[in-house]
């Protein structure tokens, strides 16, 4: 969805104030420019044509008057003079006349002489006889019609330009909303929120015209149509990634659980007694280690019972190899029955067992190998053909620490094994503390 709606942002707002009002507001600036220079320039050749053509007018009637009044001032009429001048002045653009003598004396005058309000144009003219000058004729022009035919002449141009400008922009404007904003609009409303959540393109832009809108909207059909096709391949391929992405992943799930599987069973196999199920040597002293390190910080007590099986050479050679594994099988399960869930029991290998019995004195100690001596005693252990096979066991015990003393791990091994000797020397089956020997 977020496509479309860029699209719509960026055209919206080119439509609000970008195509129609910038190219009418454009073509409005050039005709301005291109119609006023042309209306100044016009104004301007006018201007001097009008005073070209007003010179020469001026200068024609000062020589045609001048003829006209050679008789009269060679012959000294004043009152011809006086006459013909007042009718010379009713002239509409004629404001003002004089006639001068040979001397400069004023013979003749009429008219209102020119002032700083009013625009005047003055022309002087020898009134000549037979080739001789026998006076002068001064006629001043009033240029204020000539101004003013000037005004109404510029602003008829001035309107008939606005017109123009007006004329064209709107036709201009007429032409630009057909042929540009509504391909455009049509357009840009068909893209609008043309987009699916699946990704496919909805649009379909009808062919308004056949100039290059009509172009553009066919490339946009055919672009939407190709990337409908795309999407539908990219989600067929998106398909089938996942599909294969579950499968590796549910292989690797069970390949995870089967790891996970066999590591704990390594775990357990590298910490127990295949035979016995019971933990070996190796990690018996690795928790014998840490529970030294615990009653070092904390002063509990702790005991090791080392049990050793009486005369098993002679049960291994009564009964083979397969009686005497039964026995320590039996034996490792009637240990794991009778400990304690805070005891550990462990083979040390052969037919020698060792258990640590946590947060344990002296005297417990005692009353807890006694219950596991009685216990082997009174169990009646068979062979593979069913034979009772009689098992007694012989145990030595050491508590830690020993008078307040921490000592390294296989003296108190050694003392245990020395207290299970002593009860050896003493006829087997029963419990010796290393502490009375």
């Amino acid at each position: 969805m977020g496509a479309p709606l860029s699209i719509k942002h960026r055209i919206l707002p080119a439509l609000a104030f970008g195509i129609r009002q910038k190219m009418v507001l454009m073509l409005l600036c050039v005709l301005t420019l291109a119609l006023g220079t042309t209306t100044w320039l016009t104004i301007h050749d006018q201007q001097k044509q009008v005073l070209r053509a007003t010179t020469e007018h001026g200068q024609d009637l000062s020589r045609i008057v001048s003829q006209a009044l050679s008789y009269s001032v060679i012959s000294y009429d004043y009152h011809t003079v006086q006459l013909l001048l007042d009718e010379l002045t009713k002239a509409r653009d004629i404001g003002y006349a004089k006639v001068l003598s040979n001397k400069g004396n004023v013979m003749a005058e009429s008219g209102h002489a020119p002032t700083g309000a009013n625009e005047w144009r003055m022309f002087e003219s020898d009134i000549l006889f037979a080739g001789k000058s026998t006076g002068r004729l001064i006629i001043g022009l009033n240029l204020d019609q000539v101004a003013q035919t000037l005004k109404d002449e510029q602003s008829s141009i001035l309107a008939r330009q606005v017109i123009t400008i007006f004329l064209i922009a709107f036709g201009e404007f007429i032409a630009l909303s057909y042929l540009i904003i509504r391909p455009v609009t049509i357009i840009y409303r068909s893209l609008t929120n043309r987009v699916e959540q699946d990704g496919q393109v909805t649009y379909n832009i009808p062919i308004v015209s056949s100039d290059e809108f009509g172009i553009l909207s066919q490339q946009f059909n055919d672009m939407g149509t190709q990337l409908n096709q795309a999407n539908a391949r990219l989600q067929e391929r998106i398909i089938s990634a996942d599909q294969k992405l579950t499968e590796t992943n549910s292989r690797l799930m069970r390949q995870t659980e089967e790891l996970k599987r066999i590591n704990e069973e390594l775990g357990h196999i590298a910490i127990t007694d295949p035979l016995t199920g019971l933990f070996n040597r190796r990690h018996f002293e690795s928790l014998l280690e840490s529970d030294l390190a615990l009653s070092e910080r904390h002063g509990d007590s702790n005991s090791i019972l080392m049990i050793d099986i009486d005369r098993f050479k002679s049960i291994n050679d009564a009964y083979g190899h397969a009686g005497g594994d039964a026995v320590l099988r039996e034996i490792g399960n009637i240990l794991s029955r009778t400990i304690r869930k805070s005891d550990v029991a462990c083979r040390l290998g052969g037919e020698e067992f060792v258990m640590l019995c946590r947060r344990t004195s002296k005297e417990q100690s005692l009353a807890v190998a006694e219950k596991v001596r009685l216990a082997i005693e009174s169990y009646t252990f068979r062979s593979t053909e069913g034979d009772a096979i009689p098992v007694t066991v012989s145990i030595g015990i050491e508590t830690f620490p020993n008078d307040g003393k921490i000592i390294p791990v296989e003296d108190y091994l050694n003392r245990a094994d020395m207290a299970l000797y002593f009860s050896k020397a003493a006829g087997r089956n029963c419990v010796t503390h290393h502490s009375n020997i």
